[in-house]
């Protein structure tokens, strides 16, 4: 993407705004921010959202935007800096979504970089200096070889197979791995490429360029929630932080009721467990982190449910390098679909296509015949094949499937988040967050608290780029001074299982477009889990606890006229629609979902598509609701069930 001067100026003025140059730290525009953020443009598909950064950059330093914003009729980039701090807080508060929604996403774009961006070389960089963060942990196993032999076509290619499953994450991993065994000739496509073991390196930075969709920037069209999903081979089980919760069994009454009987029968338990043997899930593996050892004091304080997390992993060295697993195991520990599933397939004769991306499924006389698809290199490849199992992921899957001619009502519907979002609370002791398991303990005190609908409390490693994820900005030196109290923070993620969704599209390119609001039944919910992280964090002693909204919420526990109500007061004031505070899911599911009629569902039971035989949906599209915990076991069990039925009939 190429900028004018005037937009170059423009969005180094931005940047420099966020973080000027100030008491030893560098300017955004010396980390090399602004052109990190062009370049951060290129990976996304939609030509609307660069259009519409091109034209914020045209008008930002024009006289008439700092009018309105400002009440100067001067230029922006002639402002001081406490003016230009003002100019960004009117956006970030305004009362039009689409303005909050573009602050939200200068703002995480901005202090992504910021924190991820290496110094020369890629030494340390300034900023990690300033944290005290050592910066990625550096290859463990140099040495360790790809196991599978995944091939990106170098030319035009026509094949044929039985099955062609579209992705390779815990649904089309599994999928194929089942296909495969009971002697069905399989071809996976996946869209991203192939990274093992001598690959990852713990660098925030490289790990989401190659291993997440959009380079970890994918969100939803107002920006309101960051969509984080992965795309290499193995998908999502290659950077997912190893929890393997079971589906929960009101959660399975729940869908069997909405027309998936066998879920809640034996024939989903045998799947359920053959899924647990193959992943190696255990809880001998989730030494509790220093960060974790905070929360769960605070959760036994309370008289809290507090359990230990079950995780797929093997082997795992949790107290050293476990707390960078989000970019890829180092140690070969986590037991992703290319650790198992994928393996499975090869060596029953499946074959594995990286880099190339399906574009859509043929479907002839109401039968699915053959996948056109298209290598990074814009090579074209046409798979022929009896069956096809779309698995890539709920934002991809029913743009697929829209792509390929289908009108069911319910293809794109239905789309469900867990909407998470941290509530951090800094601390006397040094607690150095980013290190230990990934998530070793989590607590559903409050998972019930409408019907089957509440929060799990969680938490995770907090990398810089983690902590400033969520993390207020009202200007640099108030952002600044709380990462320069990392070390000293931990966070609760709070995990809301939403019973209200929102709905994927296409553009006019068939490129997918995600639309996605709280109801007020869901904000409800969530509302009660920020205020109960906080309890949690008060309990554990606490020095300073504060939400991630835009406005600055926070309490000093102890301090006079500073409490739990009212910080709640606050977060009530800041407001909870889209944009009021940052939030972002990595549980993307349910738009494409298993149900008992067309009127009701996008596919019957068994995952085939009312529309088109053959054509099979195998991945988080399929719930017919949210999981309401971490959905990788639920994903996968139901692939193993469905390409299980899949194979019998073929």
């Amino acid at each position: 993407m190429k900028l004018s001067t005037r937009q170059e100026k423009a969005l180094r003025l931005i940047c420099d705004t966020f973080a000027p140059a100030q008491g030893g730290w560098p300017s955004a525009s010396e980390m090399g921010v602004p052109e990190a953020l062009v370049e951060a443009m290129e990976f996304n598909p939609r030509k609307r959202d660069p259009r519409e950064f091109l034209q914020l950059l045209d008008i930002w330093d024009s006289s008439l935007h700092c009018l309105l914003t400002a009440g100067r009729a001067t230029n922006f980039s002639s402002l001081p800096l406490e003016a230009r701090n003002r100019v960004l807080l009117d956006w970030a508060e305004s009362a039009l979504g689409k303005r909050r929604g573009a602050f939200q996403a200068l703002r995480k774009a901005m202090g992504f970089l910021y924190v991820m961006l290496p110094g020369a070389g890629g030494e340390a960089s300034a900023v990690w200096k300033k944290l005290g963060y050592p910066g990625p942990i550096g290859v463990q196993r140099p040495n360790s070889l790809r196991a599978l032999r995944a091939v990106e076509p170098d030319g035009d290619l026509e094949i044929a197979c039985d099955v062609c499953v579209i992705g390779s994450g815990a649904g089309g991993g599994t999928a194929a791995g089942v296909l495969a065994a009971a002697g069905k000739d399989v071809v996976v496509l996946e869209a991203g490429g192939y990274y093992d073991d001598a690959d990852f390196d713990g660098a925030e930075l490289g790990g989401f360029k190659r291993l997440y969709a959009e380079a970890g920037f994918l969100a939803t069209v107002d920006h309101s929630v960051g969509l984080l999903a992965g795309e290499c081979l193995g998908g999502g089980t290659v950077v997912n932080y190893c929890t393997s919760f079971r589906t929960p069994d009101d959660v399975r009454a729940e869908w069997a009721k909405a027309g998936v009987p066998w879920i809640a029968g034996p024939e989903y338990t045998k799947s359920l467990d053959a899924v647990c043997a193959r992943l190696s899930v255990n809880q001998e593996h989730n030494q509790v982190s220093r960060r974790e050892q905070v929360i769960e004091r605070g959760l036994r304080a309370l008289g809290w449910h507090v359990d230990r997390m079950p995780r797929n992993v093997t082997h795992c060295d949790a107290e050293k390098v476990c707390g960078y697993c989000g970019y890829g195991c180092a140690v070969g520990a986590k037991q992703s679909t290319a650790k198992t599933w994928l393996a499975d397939a090869e060596q029953h004769g499946a074959r594995l296509m990286v880099r190339t991306r399906a574009e859509r499924v043929n479907v002839e006389a109401g039968v699915a015949t053959s996948v056109e698809a298209r290598t990074r290199f814009g090579h074209r490849v046409r798979v022929k094949c009896k069956a096809v199992v779309v698995a890539c992921g709920s934002i991809d899957t029913p743009a697929l499937l829209l792509r390929s001619g289908l009108r069911n009502p319910h293809i794109g519907q239905h789309l469900h988040l867990h909407p998470a979002s941290n509530v951090s609370g800094v601390f006397e002791e040094e607690i150095r967050p980013w290190e230990g398991t990934m998530q070793a303990i989590y607590s559903d005190q409050h998972r019930q608290m409408n019907g089957n609908y509440g929060v799990k409390y969680e938490t995770t490693s907090l990398q810089p780029v983690i902590a400033v994820a969520a993390m207020p900005w009202r200007d640099a030196a108030h952002c600044r001074s709380l990462l320069e109290r990392l070390r000293q923070t931990t966070a609760i993620g709070v995990l809301l299982r939403d019973r209200d969704g929102g709905r994927v599209g296409v553009d006019g390119r068939g490129h997918p477009v995600a639309r996605y609001s709280l109801s007020a039944f869901d904000r409800a919910n969530l509302r009660h889990g920020f205020v109960g992280a906080a309890r949690i964090l008060e309990a554990a002693g606490a020095k300073l606890i504060y939400s991630p909204h835009a406005k600055w919420c926070s309490f000093e526990p102890g301090r006079g006229g500073s409490s739990l109500d009212s910080f709640t007061r606050q977060m009530d004031a800041a407001g909870w629609d889209n944009g009021r505070l940052a939030l972002f899911s990595f549980h993307i599911m349910g738009t494409a979902r298993l149900g008992r009629s067309p009127k009701e569902s996008a596919t019957n039971p068994d995952g085939e598509t009312w529309e088109a035989k053959g054509l099979y949906v195998m991945d988080a599209a399929s719930f017919p609701s949210a999981s309401g915990v971490n959905p990788m076991i639920s994903i996968e069990a139901i692939a193993h069930r469905n390409a299980g039925m899949l194979a019998s009939r073929l």
